[in-house]
C-alpha cells in the first residue's frame, strides 16, 4: 500500500551540476538543469506534489562541494518523515573503486578532495531522524552507491534497515549513464519524470519498474534499486501532473516582498552610526578648542552642539522614515515577471515583462565598484535580477550603475537587487526554473555560454 510524505516533516535536496570548469575533460550536461527544474515542479506541484516548495531545495549548480554538503546536512537534520536526495551529473570512481559525485569545483584527477563522496553522503543519510530516506542518482557508475548503502557496514553500522531507505540509480556499478543529444532530459530522469506523471500514484517500486522497462525498451542501461523496510511503498506524486503546461489558475505564482516596516527599521539603524560618529567628532572638536585656548567655556559647546545636531538628525530621520519607499513585490508566474509597488493594500505601480519579450533571465553580481565593500558587504542579496530583452522591446532607458556599461549596451536590464524583494538567490532561481523554462540561467558561465558577445570581465 502506498503512502505519501508528510509535507511539513519532509525535506528534499535536488542537485544538478551542468558545468565542470576545473575538469575540462568532463563534458557539460545541459540537460541536467532541465532535469532538476522539471523534478522540482513535479515534487512541489500544488495539486499533485508531495513536498512544500520551501522544503524542496535546489542546490546552486555553481556551488562548491562544501556548499552542497551543507545543504544535504541541513535537510538531513530537519527531516523527520522523508528525506529525498537527488543528484544528476558526472559520477567518478577513484583507484579503489569508490564513487564520487562531481560538483562545480571538482577536479577529475583528485575526486577524493574535490567531489562529494558517497560514503560521506551515507553518513548524513544515516544520521538523519527521517523515517524514510530516498537516494536517486543519475550519473555514471551510480550503481556503486547501492553497494555503499547496503554493504556489511551499511548506514549507521547496519541499522539502516530499521529506518528504511530506497536507493535508485541510473546504471550499474560499472556502466555509464546517457544524456542523448537533443533530448530535454537525460535518459534516466526523463523516464523517471514520465513515471511520476502516471494517472495513478505509483510506489517507488512501481516507479522503478516503469523506468527500467522504458530504458530497456530503448536499448539503454538497466537502472538499479535497493529497498529496505517500508520505503518501497512510498509515493512521490499523487497522480498525473502537468507542471510544464501553463497553470490553469491565476494563483499559481511566486511572490517575494520585503515589508515596509522592515525597510523603516533598516533606515533608522543606518542613521545611528553616522549620528554617533558626528556627535563624537563635535565633542572632540569642542574639547580640542578648550584645551588649545585654555578656555573651559568651550566645554559648554559640547552639549549645545550635540543637542542641536541630535534635533537636526531627528527631524531628518522623521522625514526619511516617513517617506520610506513603498513595499516592492516581485511576482513571477507562467506569463511574465513583474514588479509591483504597494502602499498598504493598494498597488501604486506595476512594471511587467512577458516571457516572450526576453531571451533569458538570471542573477548576476553587481559590477565591481558599484558596491563599496567597506560600507555594504556584498552578500547574495545584493545580486541583481537581470533580463536580456528581445530587440525592439521598450524598457526604461535609465542606466543602472550596478550593471556594467557593456552589458547595458548589449540589451541587459536590471529588475533590481534580489534582497530588495526579501528573497535570496536560490529562491529566485527556483521560481525562474518553474516558470521561465530554458530562459533561466543559473551561473555566470551560463550567461557566457548563452551570449557569445559577453566577455568574462563584463560580469
Amino acid at each position: 500500500m502506498s503512502h505519501f510524505p508528510d509535507p511539513v516533516r519532509s525535506r528534499a535536496v535536488l542537485i544538478g551540476v551542468t558545468h565542470f570548469p576545473e575538469s575540462p575533460e568532463l563534458a557539460d550536461l545541459p540537460a541536467v538543469r532541465e532535469n532538476v527544474a522539471s523534478l522540482w515542479r513535479r515534487l512541489t506541484h500544488t495539486a499533485t506534489g508531495v513536498f512544500r516548495p520551501e522544503y524542496c531545495e535546489v542546490a546552486d549548480p555553481a556551488g562548491t562541494t562544501a556548499d552542497i554538503g551543507r545543504a544535504i546536512g541541513k535537510a538531513a537534520a530537519e527531516a523527520s518523515d522523508v528525506l529525498l536526495i537527488y543528484y544528476a551529473g558526472h559520477g567518478l570512481v577513484d583507484d579503489r573503486g569508490r564513487l564520487y559525485l562531481a560538483t562545480n569545483a571538482t577536479r577529475a584527477d583528485a575526486p577524493k578532495y574535490s567531489a562529494l563522496g558517497v560514503d560521506l553522503l551515507r553518513e548524513d543519510l544515516g544520521g538523519s531522524a527521517a523515517a524514510a530516506r530516498v537516494l536517486i542518482l543519475d550519473c555514471c557508475f551510480s550503481g556503486r552507491a547501492i553497494e555503499v548503502m547496503t554493504g556489511e557496514e551499511g548506514l549507521v553500522d547496519g541499522q539502516l534497515s530499521i529506518a528504511g531507505t530506497y536507493t535508485m540509480t541510473s546504471s550499474s556499478a560499472n556502466a555509464p549513464s546517457y544524456a542523448l543529444a537533443g533530448e530535454r532530459h537525460t535518459a534516466f530522469t526523463g523516464a523517471l519524470l514520465a513515471a511520476l506523471d502516471s494517472p495513478q500514484p505509483l510506489t517507488l517500486d512501481e516507479v522503478y519498474r516503469r523506468v527500467a522497462a522504458d530504458l530497456q525498451s530503448r536499448g539503454l542501461p538497466r537502472p538499479r534499486q535497493r529497498a529496505t523496510d517500508t520505503a518501497a511503498g512510498l509515493s512521490l506524486a499523487r497522480g498525473r501532473a502537468e507542471p510544464d503546461e501553463p497553470p490553469s489558475d491565476a494563483v499559481d505564482e511566486v511572490r517575494f516582498r520585503r515589508a515596509r516596516a522592515e525597510m523603516k527599521t533598516q533606515l533608522k539603524q543606518n542613521m545611528v552610526k553616522p549620528f554617533l560618529a558626528i556627535s563624537l567628532s563635535l565633542a572632540g572638536l569642542a574639547g580640542l578648542f578648550a584645551w588649545l585656548n585654555h578656555d573651559p567655556s568651550w566645554l559648554w559647546a559640547i552639549p549645545v552642539w550635540c543637542g542641536g545636531f541630535a534635533l537636526l538628525i531627528g527631524l531628518i530621520a522623521a522625514l526619511v522614515v516617513g517617506a520610506a519607499p513603498s513595499e516592492t513585490e516581485l511576482v513571477i508566474d507562467h506569463s511574465a515577471i513583474r514588479v509591483e509597488q504597494r502602499r498598504k493594500t493598494n498597488v501604486t505601480g506595476t512594471s511587467r515583462i512577458p516571457w516572450r519579450d526576453l531571451t533569458h533571465v538570471g542573477v548576476l553580481r553587481p559590477s565591481p565598484g558599484s558596491v563599496n565593500p567597506r560600507l555594504t558587504q556584498v552578500y547574495a542579496a545584493n545580486h541583481l535580477l537581470v533580463v536580456h530583452l528581445r530587440q525592439g522591446v521598450p524598457f526604461p532607458s535609465t542606466k543602472d550603475p550596478r550593471l556594467s556599461d557593456e552589458l547595458h549596451r548589449l540589451g541587459y536590464r536590471t529588475i533590481g537587487p534580489i534582497g530588495s524583494f526579501g528573497a535570496d538567490k536560490q529562491q529566485v532561481l527556483a521560481a525562474l526554473d518553474r516558470f521561465a523554462g530554458n530562459r533561466a540561467l543559473h551561473t555566470e558561465q551560463e550567461f557566457l555560454d548563452r551570449d557569445p558577445r559577453i566577455r568574462p570581465e563584463m560580469i
